[in-house]
């Protein structure tokens, strides 16, 4: 479904909470829609994907942008992408590089944490789109990207496609109904909105675990 399908799907089945005088904020929901499909997506492991880094000269430090669970490093070498070596940080072949300057392709790659990742040596050059890295994603703000990574303008917003499987689409509105049923301190729709909500939940859980994207 599109954002603008799903935010229509919500206001059927939800419409006392959203359409009346305490509704007054106009991204609300959008805001609702974009963090509980990233909540979807780090409980059940259902999306993975890949993002794109520019690289920036001797900077040899970097941030995947809504990736968790990095799998796969890439580093553009000409016109192909090519697998960095991964290492742990706290390895001793890293700390051989640590004082290794720049180069054209780096030898090795560590992760921080879950996102963070470190070249050595560092690029010696500026690169659009130099990096991909692939892994367990959540959506994030962007929902639709066009062939060169970056958001596809081509589309308006409202008619992007939730990148989640299709089997998280209703859990996605009954997550948004549960959420905003809290805030509106609405006892029955609580009761309502999170069983279907956590039963729609577990379809997601075997649906990541049948096709082998639920990490481990």
């Amino acid at each position: 479904m599109t954002r603008a399908q799903l935010k229509q799907r919500i206001r059927v089945l939800g419409g006392h909470l959203f359409n009346g005088m305490p509704d007054q904020d106009p991204f609300g929901l959008d805001l609702l829609l974009i963090e509980m499909a990233n909540q979807i997506a780090r409980s059940t492991d259902c999306l993975v994907g890949r993002r794109y880094l520019d690289t920036v000269a001797e900077e040899d430090e970097y941030c995947a942008p809504d990736i968790y669970k990095i799998r796969g490093i890439y580093f553009l070498d000409g016109s192909d992408y090519k697998r960095v070596r991964q290492v742990n940080w706290s390895a001793r072949i890293f700390d051989s590089q640590r004082n290794n300057t720049t180069s054209s392709m780096p030898d090795i790659v560590a992760v921080y944490g879950m996102n963070r990742i470190r070249f050595k040596p560092a690029p010696d050059s500026a690169i659009t789109s130099g990096v991909m890295l692939e892994g367990f994603m959540q959506p994030g703000d962007i929902w639709q990207y066009n062939s060169s990574g970056t958001i596809d303008t081509s589309v308006p917003t409202e008619d992007h496609e939730c990148p989640l499987p299709n089997v998280a689409h209703d859990c996605l509105v009954y997550a948004v109904l549960m959420t905003r049923a809290v805030q509106m301190r609405d006892q029955a729709g609580i009761q309502l909105y999170s069983a279907e909500y956590q039963r729609r939940l577990g379809d997601v859980e075997a649906y990541a675990a049948m096709y082998h994207t639920r990490a481990v």
